[in-house]
């Protein structure tokens, strides 16, 4: 790491001003931004603060970056998961119908495990932000919703990220995850932003972006946050779309719709995900007064095989710059 990097970290552990890390970085501001963006990129959380002085900067002390997979699913023929998104309960379009339709649908078909990518509550409103948006203002009032309402089964896991609606309560001193863990037992934390689920011999990343770009940037923010582009599927929400396609790295990307009912969303879904054999089954599920299956669309699953670029040794970052590829 640069020693400018550093010195940028221990003055953001602080809280600082923009105008006093300026100072002491002697970088002219676009490029003390572009270093608090690769920050984030890196997996650390950075978060402004807003009072009566101005906005000030703060790091997180820990970085949410998931370097090893955080949870293990033997998986021997088949394995069949639900996987949903940006619930933003809380906002005053939050529809906690659709959620209980999609745990019924869970139990209906006998599936275990339902995934949650993020934006779980709507969180403090930002200073652009109007809080007429927000239908329950206080943060732990929200929470305290998310534990008594969302869906509880005794057949079914909730395997969560938190986003980047979720982290602005660290703004309030609010860590939701840590009331959620210590309220339901059945839903749990994997991580914010990022996590990695390891089904059979598949590796799966949940991924959350926090800043508002486009489906390459986000491909490019997977890389540099994990340094291992070896993901067969990757989950993303955030985006609050519906679409698949296949990065640069060779691995089947899903974009999860949302799942409330914002007249700006023109799609509200959940997907069933089914890892059989070789081979990857993707089931799209429309919610509306019933939940019903849409379109399904299968991919082959092959073993990758790790190819080194010319020249470059068994370090970090020249695997990297490595490509994967299939057999």
């Amino acid at each position: 790491m640069l020693e400018v990097d550093k010195r940028i970290i221990e003055l953001l552990k602080k809280g600082v001003t923009l105008q006093k890390l300026k100072s002491k970085s002697q970088l002219c501001q676009s490029d003390l931004v572009k270093k608090i963006h690769g920050l984030e990129n890196k997996g650390y959380l950075i978060n402004k603060i807003f009072n009566e002085y101005g906005v000030k900067f703060i790091i997180s002390d820990v970085p949410v970056v998931a370097l090893q997979d955080k949870v293990t699913i033997p998986n021997e023929a088949k394995f069949t998961f639900l996987v949903i998104s940006d619930t933003h309960l809380g906002n005053i379009y939050e529809n906690i119908e659709m959620l209980n339709k999609v745990y019924k649908y869970a139990e209906d078909q006998n599936i275990r495990y339902v995934f949650h990518l993020g934006d779980m509550i709507e969180g403090p409103a930002l200073e652009n932000q109007s809080p007429a948006r927000i239908k329950r203002l206080d943060i732990h009032d929200q929470v305290d919703f998310v534990t008594r309402n969302y869906p509880k089964s005794d057949n079914v896991t909730t395997l969560y990220i938190l986003g980047n609606h979720d982290y602005r309560s660290m703004s309030r001193g609010i860590d939701i995850s840590k009331i959620i863990s210590n309220r339901r037992l059945d839903m749990h934390f994997l991580g914010y932003k990022n996590s990695s689920v390891k089904i059979g011999n598949r590796t799966v990343l949940l991924h959350h972006p926090f800043t508002i770009v486009h489906d390459q940037k986000y491909d490019d923010e997977i890389k540099e946050l994990y340094l291992r582009p070896e993901f067969d599927l990757v989950l993303r929400g955030h985006t609050h779309h519906n679409g698949i396609y296949t990065n640069e790295m060779d691995s089947i990307v899903l974009n999860v719709p949302a799942c409330y009912s914002s007249p700006s969303r023109v799609y509200t879904g959940a997907y069933e995900i089914t890892f059989k054999n070789d081979e990857l089954l993707l089931q799209s599920l429309i919610l509306s007064d019933e939940l019903y299956p849409f379109t399904s669309i299968k991919y082959p699953l092959k073993p990758k095989q790790l190819v080194k670029t010319p020249g470059s040794s068994e370090s970090r970052v020249d695997k990297f710059n490595s490509k994967y590829k299939r057999k």
